[in-house]
């Protein structure tokens, strides 16, 4: 429960992260997958939406396509969080261990 503050502080910086990312894609195709997420997705965390939005990302760009933004998101939610980004690591890894030492980093 002391945690939820930090959770949702961690959350808002994946969720900036993924659309900065996605501003590479031009602001018509973020909208829309943006939309895409918030309409069908049914996760709660914002951990589960940006893992549910790479794997739709994958089905439309390919695998080098989702990768790249991949690449992008981790990239900066690592300097927001103040980590140094090293490649390769896939996304789900990268916001768990990105989360982890946010909230350890809260606590001291």
């Amino acid at each position: 429960m002391g945690d939820e503050p930090n959770i949702k502080k961690f959350d808002k910086l994946l969720i900036e992260s993924v659309e900065e990312a996605l501003d590479i894609l031009g602001e018509s195709t973020k909208r829309t997958l943006l939309y895409f997420l918030r309409q069908s997705c049914q996760a709660e965390s914002a951990e589960e939406k940006a893992a549910i939005l790479i794997d739709k990302i994958s089905e439309l760009f390919g695998e080098a396509g989702s990768s790249f933004l991949e690449s992008r998101i981790i990239r900066i939610l690592y300097e927001k969080v103040g980590l140094e980004f090293s490649y390769p690591v896939n996304l789900r890894e990268a916001i768990e261990n990105a989360r982890k030492i946010y909230l350890q980093d809260r606590k001291q």
